[in-house]
């Protein structure tokens, strides 16, 4: 089969053509994969590339990119490894396949020892045992540290989900800095470039232009466009917002290398109805849940440095559990300590009923089911006979509608995977507070060639943390959706200008 670009897929073929460092915010479900394959194809077939390494997520990374490779006739010539192999690291040394494949996590990979370190304390030299790092086995240091750009067989690095690059204190990021040169093209790939503000653009788009845009320093970007929503915490603690007068500034200082494509603008697919199911928590449970919610509140009301991040990420965690039915806990009298163990306390089984309940109201049609913690998984495959737990050998079976409830982390099936022939419906059972993780998971079906009206589903316990994620989800996705539209604006004036 040819591969014959939509003319939305010409634009952003065109655009990374045209451009060294450059990125495509392109919807989920538009072809970002394929548009880069048809850019990085025409620059090898002219002679002005030597190669690409991708670098995606782990099962993108695997399989994505050379299921695309195979798909299309007009791409089977690109000779595809993976680097992860052997087959693949002896191509690179004789440098004869023209895509090599990485993922985020092989690009640095630190090996530690403990080690007996001096240090000077109160005016004395001590020795401590100490976690020291002492080689590095990843990518970066078997495979680029040490040589040249003419020693390498690639010449174009392309970021796939370059939001997972969006922490601007990623050793890894920050180690293959220290080589960006010996890259002529950067390219970034995303549908979800601010999961959670527009703080998470400063990292994506340094790693592709090198600072030039928003410098190299996060701090100078936050003080430039931001302005701190709780000034009088201490600065690593503050969250921080656009500034009124500068709403539009950073859209306008990177329309030059980002194209935008919503996929609504250019998806011909039914539309996703978003619903939420209420589910009533036993009696039992809510005495459970409302003790500790108190302590949560207890918590954050306290000052001072008493209070440690992690134990009220911690108790938000067990009140979502509490929520699902089970948690971590040795019995019900332990579940206010913060320590996790490995011993789940069963408390009610509601949301099992619940999702047991729309399942069968659904028709009994396939259906995705996204959990949070390992116990909801466990709980859901022992309750419901039919329910299967996803893995990737699951997909086929999936996609010709064999498997009625899909159970999965969103983690495990976030990226990359085509999943829309085998259903419309997803089931959040526990949300996440991450945005990109939930847009991610919905769009495995959401995406071209879903013939059918997705429904997603949410399973909520009214007034308790149910409602309250689902508020940050809907906050997190209005602030992506305007970073969408504002560049889609800038871009359109900047066109008419021409």
């Amino acid at each position: 089969m040819t591969f014959t670009p939509f003319d939305y897929q010409q634009l952003g073929i065109k655009h990374l053509i045209g451009t060294d460092e450059g990125g495509l915010f392109a919807g989920m479900g538009l072809g970002k994969t394929a548009m880069t394959l048809a850019a990085l194809a025409h620059h090898i077939a002219n002679g002005d590339s030597k190669g690409a390494l991708i670098v995606a997520p782990l099962r993108v990374s695997l399989f994505t990119w050379a299921e695309e490779v195979a798909r299309w006739d007009n791409f089977q010539w690109m000779k595809i490894v993976s680097l992860r192999t052997q087959e693949g690291l002896d191509a690179w040394h004789r440098g004869d396949a023209c895509i090599y494949t990485i993922n985020y996590e092989s690009l640095f990979i630190p090996k530690y020892e403990m080690q007996d370190v001096k240090k000077r304390e109160r005016g004395e030299m001590v020795t401590k045992r100490q976690r020291v790092q002492v080689a590095d086995t990843g990518v970066i240091a078997k495979l680029i540290a040490g040589k040249r750009a003419s020693h390498l067989p690639v010449d174009t690095i392309v970021w796939d989900e370059l939001s997972k690059a969006k922490n601007h204190k990623s050793k890894r990021i920050k180690e293959f800095a220290k080589h960006r040169g010996k890259f002529k093209r950067h390219w970034g790939l995303t549908g979800t470039p601010a999961p959670n503000s527009h703080q998470d653009l400063f990292a994506q788009i340094n790693l592709l232009d090198g600072g030039k845009r928003f410098g190299t320093f996060i701090t100078h970007f936050l003080q430039q466009y931001f302005e701190p929503v709780n000034a009088f915490v201490p600065a690593v603690q503050r969250k921080w917002k656009v500034r009124a007068g500068c709403v539009g500034l950073i859209e306008d200082k990177i329309k030059d290398m980002v194209l935008t494509l919503r996929s609504e603008d250019y998806l011909d697919i039914p539309p996703t109805e978003f619903i939420d199911i209420p589910v009533k928590l036993p009696a039992p449970a809510q005495r459970v849940y409302r003790k500790l919610e108190k302590e949560l509140i207890v918590r954050l009301e306290k000052e001072g440095t008493k209070v440690k991040a992690i134990n009220q990420a911690v108790l938000v965690g067990k009140l979502q559990q509490v929520l699902g039915g089970a948690v971590y806990a040795h019995s019900l009298d332990t579940i206010i300590a913060t320590e996790e163990t490995k011993v789940v306390t069963e408390i009610h089984d509601g949301k099992i009923e619940a999702l047991r309940q729309l399942w069968e109201s659904e028709g009994r049609e396939p259906m995705i089911v996204a959990t949070k913690f390992i116990h909801e998984r466990e709980r859901i495959l022992k309750a419901i006979p039919e329910a299967v737990e996803f893995s990737s050998d699951k997909l086929q079976d999936w996609n010709a509608g064999k498997i009625p409830l899909l159970v999965a982390h969103p983690l495990s099936m976030g990226h990359g995977l085509n999943m829309q022939n085998g259903g419309s419906r997803v089931c959040w059972f526990t949300l996440t507070h991450s945005s990109e993780e939930y847009h991610q998971l919905n769009a495995r079906v959401v995406r071209t060639g879903q013939d059918q009206q997705t429904k997603v589903f949410h399973l909520v316990v009214p007034g308790t943390m149910d409602e309250a994620v689902l508020a940050v989800l809907e906050s997190k996705t209005g602030n992506q959706k305007n970073l969408f539209k504002l560049l889609k604006n800038i871009q359109v004036l900047a066109a008419v200008r021409k």
